[in-house]
């Protein structure tokens, strides 16, 4: 097969993939109302299936390296495919609250390793355009949050809540195609030296800045995703429409930056530190809005969703800052788990509090102080140094 060809193909992945990796997270939270009409979701069930996203993303990025440098990138991420269509599949058929957690958390696990291996993949095939499709995919992956959840009620309103979560499958399968096709370019990946495993990364503290600033951009989305809806109706006073539209919105906030964010930081590297504190200002003001503001949730809801501004940041840094595509891989993984973990806490802790205390300010003060710390990723980027040469 030609390079262009395969180019092609591996493009159409990349874009497919990203069309997946956000519509299992997205598409839940708006029709919990739906599911409760068939299936008991008391509040702490509901907070396990808010915690299921970053709990099998967090598990994804301990674990995706492994079949990566055993398989290679593309025979990985067909199995991941595989592993999303089944979990959509479940949940869409769910026939109590236990294999709604399983299904979610089976496609959201398949997710949680293209969230790795797509950077890869972007190193794999458009080493001389990392800007320009890293801008393209993170485009994508906005796109997936948002018409998961913008589609989620109307079609659960007009047919049924399993469609509503089942329609998904779909999408996930085309993916098939393409990754099928360059199939054969799968390799195993090299082995590194141990300074530069996942058990060594740490020691970078650009690795750290990256993965801190992944994990205030991890808790801002998953628990977005996980309660903003709920909070919003709570909280607020909205209708449960004007939650599902305000959550689409959050997600549509993510479209300039993931456009404008990986080129300006391949081409002005200066900005990057300046794009963190943009970032961190946008997640301060926010929640302070939504705790202290008698109106305009809308306003807030938007500067909310302006708050990981450094997510896209933070995928193009993993290349940026990384010179060989086995360091690239490793601080994925890192980055990833780590801000997943923490996210998972995050999540579930606000279940945990807004059923102690029946309110919603402790999770709008943790988004604050979340967004407040994360200035420190930008102090240590500001220094412009490659993971690489810490780690030798």
């Amino acid at each position: 097969m030609q390079q262009r060809t395969q180019k092609i193909f591996a493009l159409a992945g990349i874009t497919l993939l990203a069309l997946n990796l956000r519509t299992a997270v997205s598409s839940l939270s708006p029709v919990v109302g739906f599911i409760q009409n068939d299936i008991s979701l008391p509040i702490i069930t509901i907070g396990l299936l808010g915690i299921a996203a970053p709990l099998a993303f967090a598990l994804a990025s301990a674990l995706s390296y492994r079949p990566a440098r055993k398989y290679g990138v593309e025979i990985t991420l067909i199995m991941v495919v595989l592993a999303i269509v089944a979990g959509h599949l479940i949940r869409a058929l769910a026939w109590d609250s236990t294999a709604l957690f399983f299904g979610s958390l089976l496609c959201l696990f398949g997710t949680g390793v293209g969230n790795v291996l797509l950077p890869v993949m972007v190193r794999k095939y458009f080493a001389n355009r990392i800007g320009l499709i890293s801008a393209f995919y993170i485009t994508m992956t906005s796109i997936s949050a948002t018409i998961g959840s913008l589609f989620a009620v109307p079609v659960a309103e007009a047919a049924s809540w399993r469609l509503s979560l089942g329609q998904w499958g779909i999408l996930a399968a085309l993916t098939l195609l393409p990754l099928m096709a360059i199939r054969r370019n799968s390799t195993p990946e090299p082995k590194v030296k141990s300074e530069t495993t996942e058990r060594g990364i740490w020691r970078s503290k650009t690795a750290l800045a990256i993965a801190g600033s992944q994990a205030m951009t991890s808790i801002f989305g998953y628990v977005s995703f996980a309660w903003l809806p709920l909070l919003l109706v709570e909280h607020n006073g909205t209708s449960q429409a004007e939650a599902g539209a305000m959550l689409a919105l959050f997600a549509i906030m993510g479209f300039p930056v993931a456009l404008a964010v990986p080129q300006l930081a391949q081409r002005f590297p200066r900005i990057q530190p300046k794009i963190v504190y943009f970032s961190a200002t946008m997640g301060i003001l926010g929640p302070i809005g939504l705790l202290f503001s008698d109106g305009q949730p809308w306003l807030w809801v938007m500067l909310i969703g302006l708050g990981p501004t450094m997510f896209p940041l933070a995928l193009t840094l993993m290349n940026l800052r990384a010179r060989a595509q086995s360091v690239v891989l490793s601080v994925s993984a890192f980055g990833q788990g780590v801000s997943y973990t923490i996210a998972t806490v995050a999540v579930m802790s606000v279940g945990l509090m807004r059923e102690l205390t029946g309110g919603w300010e402790y999770a709008l003060w943790m988004l604050f102080g979340s967004a407040l710390v994360s200035v420190l990723a930008g102090l240590q980027l500001a220094k412009h140094q490659m993971i690489d040469d810490e780690l030798s």
